[in-house]
């Protein structure tokens, strides 16, 4: 449970002197204690009550607060001294020099009142009443049964949850989580063999993730705001029976409705028209993206195409509420249509980097893996007519992808005008032997005298060719970079003067 909990318990006794900036920490247990250090007793995350009786003197304040800091503990409740009537200045002063929230605790109510009614509220005494209760409440889950099912949770256990997508986006729950602690969690979660998973967000909280779905990976995670290896059986399985409730009520992705595979199959076959688009629920007219994936895991390719398509042009959507988009499996590859906002075109940069994001993310889920998979994005049309040639441009697009094991890489129509397109009618083995002609040298250089003459040429070539802003990038001397590309001439036998040369160098760097 959180401070700010404490607070709202009635008849608690507990007034904030300090901290109110960290009452989003989460308290794990109650210690009380009167020993000048008790280090050894706490383990992180306590809300330690003292009657103050180590105090001897002004300076023992700061000496007791500099433990409970070094212990981890959460806060600090202070009363209950037959001399003090309040909590001395210099308690409070030590609180605040080391950033430790400070409740005063009122001499009318016993620690043990306060212990027993924390405990109880912390633990998991009536985990299996929960058990039982939450299947009364299994008819709850209609309209919106995932935010009923966790303030249950919530209001009987104090466990407040969070649900994630793959990609991190937030799509239930109380729990406060950041985007970058979102980020950390599904980056956890994906690079997991299982789950649940401890992930700790800083010195003062750490949540507990759960899968929800067949595979890990792809599914949506089920994030509890509390360390789940402290956890008797009983609480372990209320969480498991919520995750298995979140995945009732889910959508599973990759059961996809039948006027989206009717829609994606007519657009293989060349056979659009505006009755199919309404019949899964897009416009007739107006902007549409078409999106083609290929390549395996099947699982990982649906799951990039789902969360790209949850794309947000803006408007304040709830994330749980489909996009304005169809897609569906067909014949070993993935096909989408974007529509509505999302698919203007002063939207397709936004697009693109949203596309990208979660590339990257899902990416880890696989992460040098014998699969790979490329996701082409057409150009936006505006007419039921254009489709099919979208589609075809997209297919082009995700073969210029060109991903490497493991990855997941994201090509736009841009790249069918670039050296990549080139790249990519070459056979395999002569871009392979190209590369080796060209760059072994310099990797057999690197490895023999630890240099890094291959980084420093990548980063000289995306300077565009200019020193100082190579350095700079590198965080070296321009002279540095001189003798480095002196080197590589010598090495390759290219002189980077030379445009021919240094296309040479930057086609054989693309291929690495």
């Amino acid at each position: 449970m959180r401070l700010r909990s404490l607070l709202e318990m009635p008849g608690l006794g507990l007034t904030l002197v300090s901290g109110r900036h960290h009452l989003d920490r989460e308290v794990r247990w109650v210690v009380p204690t009167d020993l000048r250090d008790p280090r050894r007793y706490l383990s992180g995350g306590e809300l330690v009550l003292t009657g103050m009786m180590w105090r001897r003197a002004e300076p023992d304040s700061d000496a007791f607060v500099r433990n409970l800091t070094a212990a981890g503990v959460t806060a600090l409740g202070a009363g209950d001294h037959p001399e003090f009537h309040t909590v001395p200045s210099d308690l409070v002063d030590a609180c605040r020099r080391h950033d430790l929230p400070l409740f005063a605790v009122d001499a009318d109510v016993a620690f043990a009142e306060i212990t027993e009614r924390i405990v109880q509220r912390l633990s998991a005494g009536r985990s299996g009443d929960l058990a039982s209760l939450l299947d009364r409440h299994r008819r709850l889950i209609a309209a919106d049964g995932i935010g009923q099912i966790l303030e249950l949770i919530d209001r009987e256990l104090g466990m407040e949850c969070q649900v994630l997508s793959p990609t991190g986006r937030a799509l239930r729950g109380s729990l406060e989580l950041g985007e970058e602690e979102r980020a950390a969690i599904v980056a956890r979660a994906h690079a997991s063999d299982r789950l649940p998973q401890k992930v700790t967000l800083d010195r003062h909280r750490c949540c507990s993730v759960f899968g929800i779905g067949s595979t890990i990976h792809t599914g949506r995670f089920l994030v509890v705001g509390d360390d789940h290896t402290r956890w008797p059986p009983e609480r372990r399985l209320v969480a498991e029976q919520l995750s298995a409730l979140l995945m009732l009520e889910l959508d599973d992705p990759s059961q996809r409705p039948a006027p989206h595979v009717e829609l994606v199959t007519a657009l293989r076959e060349g056979r659009v028209d505006a009755h199919l688009l309404r019949s899964a629920g897009l416009p007739a007219d107006g902007p549409a993206v078409v999106i083609a994936a290929t390549g395996e895991p099947e699982a990982l390719r649906e799951a990039v195409v789902a969360e790209a398509l949850q794309f947000d042009a803006g408007a304040a959507r709830d994330p749980l509420r489909p996009p304005t988009a169809a897609w569906a499996t067909c014949g070993g590859e993935t096909v989408a249509v974007l529509a509505g906002p999302g698919a203007a075109p002063e939207e397709r940069g936004r697009f693109l980097a949203w596309a990208r994001r979660c590339a990257a993310v899902l990416a880890g889920a696989h992460p040098g893996g014998p699969g790979a998979v490329g996701v082409g994005i057409a150009d936006p049309v505006r007419s039921p007519d254009g489709l099919r040639g979208a589609l075809e441009q997209a297919r082009h697009t995700a073969a210029l992808a060109q991903p490497r094991p493991g990855r997941i890489e994201v090509a736009e129509p841009d790249h069918l005008v670039s050296h990549r397109m080139l790249l990519a009618a070459v056979p395999p083995d002569v871009s392979r032997a190209f590369r080796t002609r060209v760059l072994d040298p310099l990797l057999e250089y690197d490895a023999r005298h630890r240099s890094d003459l291959l980084p420093t040429l990548r980063r000289f070539l995306e300077c565009d060719g200019s020193w100082r802003q190579c350095a700079v990038s590198l965080h070296v001397h321009v002279n540095t970079v001189r003798y480095r590309m002196r080197r590589v001439e010598e090495l390759t036998g290219r002189d980077l003067r030379n445009p021919l040369d240094r296309m040479d160098l930057a086609l054989a760097v693309s291929l690495d």
